[in-house]
């Protein structure tokens, strides 16, 4: 799938020929043209933004629908299992991955297109540090959050989710 995007903007930055004529009455030089095309660095971030974009329209209604209605009133307690052998160590530290791409994401889409916030709540919820509880309280409220979460369960045919 990510080759194809690549391809996809490859192939729409190919420009016949004849554009030439077109580009250079808009006084736009052949060097710049090649900057843009070799791949810049706001090529980059356009197509990382439209990556995150997508991933965050689609990863985070369905985080937010998995999430029973009470977590956050339950909240307090820990959720933490004790730790016993490699593979829980090896899904802590995955998990905690997943947490902070997540969280760079979000922080990403506070000046990109995407859900930023969302995101950065739903991070929260997936990372495992000290004052976690504090912060996440903090965040949810916000009466938009609240009606933003509630929203996301009612597309999905979830009850909405009871705020402390």
């Amino acid at each position: 799938m990510i080759s194809s995007m690549f391809s996809f903007f490859s192939a729409a930055t190919d420009l016949p020929a004849n554009w030439s004529e077109l580009l250079a009455t808009m006084g736009i030089t052949p060097q710049e043209l090649e900057t843009v095309q070799t791949g810049s660095f706001f090529g980059w971030l356009a197509l990382v933004s439209a990556a995150t974009f997508v991933l965050s329209l689609l990863l985070i209604p369905w985080m937010v629908a998995r999430l029973p209605s009470t977590y956050f009133l339950d909240f307090s307690k820990s959720r933490r299992p004790k730790a016993g052998n490699g593979l829980f160590l090896m899904l802590f530290v995955l998990k905690n991955l997943v947490g902070i791409v997540l969280l760079v994401a979000g922080i990403a889409m506070l000046f990109l297109p995407g859900q930023g916030i969302l995101t950065i709540l739903i991070a929260l919820t997936v990372l495992s540090f000290p004052g976690k509880q504090r912060l996440i309280g903090a965040i949810i409220g916000s009466d938009k959050v609240q009606k933003s979460m509630d929203w996301i369960r009612k597309k999905k045919g979830k009850t909405p989710f009871l705020w402390p």
